[in-house]
């Protein structure tokens, strides 16, 4: 510590130097000041982090199993819906009933996959369960599922697809999954009194589904795969967005591709190309 003295209008004022060195000497060895060293700050974070991921398998956990104890029931439901519709005589009121019965049973089937798919990317990744059917069929299931959804927002929904498409072989769910999350998007897009068009074809080795619709917001401002996680749920991510993003994960697992462009006067047109089977069975 260095003293010197200087003069002031009020006189003589001692003034009290610390040498810098002897102040980062005891911030260094101890005192009020001293700093936490680099292994502890590491190892706090090591440990936080352990914490965190810890609670982000147990929710993928919970979302898993309680997507499992939900569709259990809904499976009957579909079931006796199934069989109310195709082989029971009904009268028109009560044919109504049970496709709105069935249609909103679909509609919750398909955000318990959502709640599954959120599930296992979060754990590293859904698997495929590849099977050949129609993607005419499948096309045609959603559109029906989703039509409820449309009059809601008093837009229509209409679709149509090639006659001669060749039997797609790949995973029928997620397939639909796929066609599901972006055609509730573009449902939620267009304004009222607006129409959805989905419409199937193929070429060669390729299948393409193309939705178009009249919405004025722009794609870019939806969420992209790395934004989608458990904790979108409790965000301000709407449950359209929210599927997008989980669409645009599947078109990874699926080997498909998206691409968009914009409509005039204004909307959107979404083309998903689809290999006929994914890549690792075709070699």
């Amino acid at each position: 510590m260095n003293k010197r003295k200087r003069k002031s209008a009020g006189g003589l004022q001692t003034v009290i130097e610390m040498d810098l060195t002897t102040k980062r000497k005891q911030t260094v060895d101890g005192g009020p000041g001293k700093d936490v060293s680099r292994d502890e700050r590491i190892a706090a974070l090591e440990s936080a982090n352990r914490e965190l991921q810890s609670l982000v398998e147990y929710r993928s956990r919970l979302l898993a199993r309680l997507a499992h104890e939900l569709r259990n029931p809904l499976t009957s439901i579909l079931g006796f819906a199934e069989i109310l519709l195709n082989y029971e005589e009904l009268t028109t009121a009560q044919r109504e009933f049970c496709q709105k019965i069935q249609n909103s049973a679909m509609q919750i089937e398909s955000n318990l996959v959502l709640l599954s798919d959120l599930a296992r990317f979060e754990s590293g990744g859904p698997s495929l369960s590849v099977e050949e059917f129609s993607l005419r069929d499948a096309l045609h299931q959603t559109c029906t599922v989703l039509k409820r959804q449309a009059a809601k927002q008093s837009t229509s929904i209409t679709w149509r697809a090639d006659g001669d498409m060749p039997m797609l072989i790949s995973d029928r769910s997620k397939i639909r999954q796929l066609l599901y999350s972006f055609i509730t998007n573009a449902i939620s897009r267009s304004p009222s009194g607006a129409a959805v068009l989905a419409s199937a074809g193929s070429h060669g080795e390729a299948f393409f589904v193309t939705i178009e619709d009249e919405g004025a917001e722009p794609f870019g401002s939806l969420p992209g795969p790395g934004d989608i996680n458990a904790n979108s749920l409790s965000s301000s991510i709407g449950t359209a967005e929210l599927g997008v993003a989980v669409g645009q994960k599947l078109l990874r697992v699926l080997g498909a591709r998206l691409s968009y462009a914009a409509r005039e006067p204004r909307g959107l047109k979404v083309t998903i190309e689809i290999p006929r089977r994914p890549a690792d069975l075709s070699a």
